[in-house]
């Protein structure tokens, strides 16, 4: 299960031009932490995996592979991309 979040983690990161560095600031871990989340070599905490769905703004079922991750174009998007590029 770790291995297919921390997929859908860098699958979701990179549809959306957001770096690892950028993703791990937002949801408060280190870099080197969410590198291991998405490598699947730790789980995270619930809290964390709250902070990653809110922060890429997909839903759980997203986030645990049960859905499909798409490229949204909504606003809360744009607003990740633009802060990520400043």
């Amino acid at each position: 299960m770790s291995d297919t979040i921390g997929k859908n983690i860098v699958k979701c990161r990179k549809l959306n031009g957001i770096s690892q560095r950028y993703l791990a600031d937002k949801i408060g871990i280190s870099s080197q932490g969410l590198l291991k989340i998405e490598k699947g070599i730790v789980s995270p905490r619930a809290a964390t995996l709250k902070k990653v769905a809110e922060t890429l703004c997909i839903t759980p079922n997203q986030l645990f592979g049960l859905e499909e991750i798409e490229e949204d174009n909504s606003s809360i998007l744009q607003r990740l991309r633009r802060e990520h590029k400043e």
